[in-house]
């Protein structure tokens, strides 16, 4: 049996004592508590989407709360951050719906997962097709399988997302103040994915697991925002529109 010292020399072969502090503390902000959220009402098509616009509300709400326990996250421009979470947050459900889930054996049954079925129901009641659900059920399905629900992989990715100029892939974003800020955060945390993948699973393996979280954050990239579109063409169209949460029209872009 591996004694605490020949753990931590290998531990710290491929990952200094400051990444793992920063792996610790990036941990230990985070709250996993991503399954205790109000049900959705899915009385009716306006219902379901106020209600979803609140229970987005509340996950985006524990998500800046994270952001901001990060210090290169706060150290920014005030404005920067606004614009990173307006135009990155809505990129970052699909990958915390991984949470969800209660253990990597889920997925095998995915379809009759509970929290799915409702999103489903979501997706139907707002008169979506069933090629636009089946979408984002195996992008989620593929982040699951890829990152056997990691949680610390799973952090570390939402943060590189939160500091990906141009992820939205909208025309309309604005030039941050200090683009050269966000890059240098952006690349210390993909560093840090990245040595803490070598660590776990040695360099080829790494590697190969590596290119497929790329692969999958271009998927996140243009199916999500055919998701937003879809979306946001709902609640403007709704008569409530008013009453959609706060955090949602700005991530919606609803003026």
């Amino acid at each position: 049996m591996m004694n605490v010292n020949e753990m931590e020399d290998i531990l710290f072969e491929t990952l200094s004592i400051e990444d793992w502090l920063a792996i610790e503390n990036v941990r230990s902000s985070f709250q996993d508590d991503h399954t205790n959220y109000s049900p959705v009402d899915l009385s009716n098509p306006t219902t379901a989407l106020i209600s979803w616009s609140h229970l987005f509300n509340d996950i985006a709400l524990r998500f800046i709360r994270f952001f901001r326990q990060i210090d290169e996250f706060e150290n920014l421009h005030v404005d920067d951050r606004f614009i990173l979470i307006k135009y990155n947050l809505f990129s970052i459900y699909p990958i915390c719906r991984c949470f969800n889930l209660q253990s990597i054996d889920d997925y095998s049954s995915f379809n009759q997962n509970e929290i799915i079925e409702k999103h489903s129901r979501l997706f139907i009641l707002c008169g979506a097709s069933n090629g636009i659900h089946q979408s984002f059920t195996n992008m989620v399905l593929a982040f699951v399988r890829l990152s056997e629900q990691d949680s610390t992989l799973l952090i570390l990715l939402m943060i590189i997302l939160i500091f990906t100029q141009g992820l939205s892939m909208n025309e309309d974003e604005p030039s941050l103040n200090d683009s050269l800020a966000v890059h240098r955060a952006q690349l210390h945390y993909t560093t840090l994915l990245w040595n803490y993948l070598i660590n776990k699973r040695g360099e080829i393996q790494a590697n190969k697991q590596f290119i497929q979280l790329i692969n999958a954050i271009f998927r996140i990239q243009s199916e999500t925002k055919t998701f937003q579109n879809f979306f946001r063409i709902q609640m403007m169209s709704s008569a409530t529109v008013d009453q959609i949460a706060p955090l949602m029209q700005t991530v919606l872009h609803i003026s």
